[in-house]
Parts: C-alpha cells; structure tokens; sequence
C-alpha cells in the first residue's frame, strides 16, 4: 500500500489503512487500541470499515503494542532523534580525524607511505 498513492487503493486496502490511522491515533493518545475506540475514531474522521476487521485489530492490538505491530513509523520520540543525531555526529567527527591524519602540519595530503624494502 506504501507504494501506491491512496487514490488507487481499492476498498479492502482503503479500509485497512483508516483501521490503521485509528490505531495510530489511539495509541500516541495513550488509549487503548479496542473496537468501540476504533469506531469512534473511524465515526469521527468519517470512515467505514467492516467490523470482522475492526475486531481483529483490536483482538490483535489487545497483547501487543501498535509500534511493535508495525513498527516504527514515525521516526520515534524526540529522545531517540536526539541520540540518533548525537550517533552520526559522532560518526562524522571520528571520520573527520581520520582524514585528518593523512594530512600533514600545513593541511597538504600526506605523502603515501614508502614500499616495503626488499630483503
């Protein structure tokens, strides 16, 4: 479905990503993932989906969390950005020195090193 616009999803297809949307708005409101909850997000964003689906979401979201279910999304928290961004910081300056240190004292690119002497 990630793959396609929503305007050429079929019925079966638009139905289950509204589930999902609900799903999603539940969870980052800190609600529980249950049918009549479901509904009422569907009801208020003005959307249908069939009720053996709703079900299943809620029966399977009842045990498992909706990030581990499917996955992260979003990107994650603020907390887990910071630390992402603190990670490839860190990255970049340990590349940083190590192009520095084939450079010499005026910043020139180092000479390679000699070949090994024949014995």
């Amino acid at each position: 479905m990630a793959s396609k616009p929503a305007n050429q999803l079929n019925a079966t297809e638009k139905e289950q990503l509204a589930v999902s949307y609900a799903a999603f708005v539940l969870s980052g409101q800190g609600a529980q993932v249950t049918v009549d909850n479901i509904n009422n997000v569907l009801k208020a964003a003005n959307l249908t989906a069939s009720a053996g689906l709703v079900k299943a979401f809620a029966k399977t979201l009842a045990t498992r969390s909706v990030s581990d279910f499917f996955g992260s999304v979003g990107g994650g928290s603020a907390e887990e950005a910071k630390g992402a961004k603190t990670e490839d910081k860190k990255k970049d300056e340990k590349k940083e020195e190590k192009k520095d240190d084939k450079k010499d004292a005026k910043g020139k690119a180092a000479p390679p090193p000699p070949p090994p002497a024949a014995e």
